[in-house]
């Protein structure tokens, strides 16, 4: 699996928390259900928006890349996501991606100009597949403003730059387009095809439709990825959560007031697909049933057992109930459906107290905590 990570000129904000949470607790319920998972995210350490960010600072980019990378690893860690195997900083791929470039030459879908080396899109059909759009649609649509381009739909897969972030290469000095980063990234680890690719909903056009381009034709094979998986925006006020909106919550701000068991719990509410609206209400009332869930498991953690053998009886209750969470997490990663049924569970977990004899007790408690750390609530 792969997932677009951030551009590291800023903090990060709860829009980027929900996403990254989405694809930790994927990664937990497919390591849940038996799967070996290798999970890559990439770190875009080179972007206009960086060098824009150090010019005003009067900051060396690098320099500056590096020290908001360590914020956002210090954020992942504060949240609990821990099961990404590996970051890839883009300036560490950088031969990677001539390599496609020149590759995207020989095969006829791309051309240079004065200004750069661009793919044109007309040569692949397929463009506008996964976010649907017919090719009419995408002829209105300029990705760049380049008077040196062919047609107005085609993006840059290198640009030509003297100064600042600036690489040599076949073409000139300068530094890659935005979607060759992850083509390059991600296919040099995990071959010309793969299962997973994930990221913001608003990665789908054109971003995710470019690395599709790349990828199909510098190898002549599809599917590039087989499964997408997208994040809902994140909104506040009717506008999504931005650093250009100014509407943004970092996320070591949000950590001051709830806890990330707590923020986890919030953004489980709502399907990872489906915009969200923030709001203070909707994250206190996801606090209070944490809590109730959780006094409902030491109430039932700290109960004084009885001798009597109940097997039967607990393995039908947590069959039931393990049921119940893999049907939803089975259905597109259904986390609100999962919530309800850990609800469901720990309310009858208190009631049945001293009910339990001690084996069943640790059988009924391990099972919850296994399906509770899927969505990382218990930390």
């Amino acid at each position: 699996m792969f997932v677009c990570g951030p551009t590291v000129y800023d903090y990060v904000h709860l829009g980027h928390a929900r996403t990254y949470l989405a694809f930790d607790t994927i990664t937990r319920y497919l390591k849940f259900s038996g799967y070996r998972v290798r999970y890559l995210m990439n770190i875009t350490d080179v972007a206009e928006r960086i060098v824009q960010r150090a010019e005003q600072l009067k900051r060396d980019p690098f320099e500056l890349a590096r020290e908001y990378e360590a914020a956002f690893l210090d954020d992942m860690r504060a949240l609990g996501v821990t099961d990404i195997d590996k970051f890839e900083r883009a300036s560490e791929a950088i031969p990677k991606m001539i390599a496609q470039v020149a590759g995207l030459i020989n095969k006829g879908v791309a051309y240079e100009t004065e200004t750069g080396v661009y793919f044109e899109v007309q040569k692949y059909p397929k463009f506008g597949q996964l976010s649907g759009q017919t090719h009419e649609e995408l002829s209105l649509r300029r990705l760049e403003l380049c008077s040196s381009k062919h047609n107005p739909e085609d993006f840059s897969l290198w640009r030509k730059y003297e100064k600042g972030l600036a690489w040599d290469s076949p073409w000139g000095r300068g530094r890659p387009g935005w979607h060759i980063e992850d083509t390059a990234v991600s296919m040099a680890a995990f071959g010309e095809t793969y299962d997973i690719h994930g990221g913001a909903s608003e990665l789908i056009f054109p971003h995710h439709e470019a690395e599709i381009a790349q990828a199909e034709s510098l190898t002549g094979k599809a599917p590039f990825v087989r499964y997408w998986l997208h994040t809902g925006l994140l909104n506040v006020g009717g506008r999504k959560m931005s650093k250009s909106l100014g509407n943004m919550i970092r996320i070591r701000d949000a950590l001051k007031e709830y806890t990330a068991a707590e923020l986890r719990f919030y953004f489980a509410t709502v399907h990872y697909r489906e915009p969200m609206t923030y709001t203070h209400t909707g994250l206190n009332d996801a606090k209070r049933r944490l809590s109730r869930l959780r006094k409902n498991l030491t109430s039932f953690s700290q109960a004084q057992v009885r001798g009597d053998p109940q097997t039967g009886k607990v393995s039908a209750t947590l069959l039931k109930h393990e049921s119940a969470f893999k049907r939803f997490m089975n259905n597109d990663f259904y986390t609100p459906g999962a919530l309800k049924v850990l609800e469901e569970f720990a309310s009858e977990l208190g009631r049945m107290g001293r009910k339990v004899d001690q084996a069943s007790k640790m059988n009924l408690e391990e099972g919850f905590r296994k399906m509770g750390n899927v969505l990382g609530i218990l930390s």
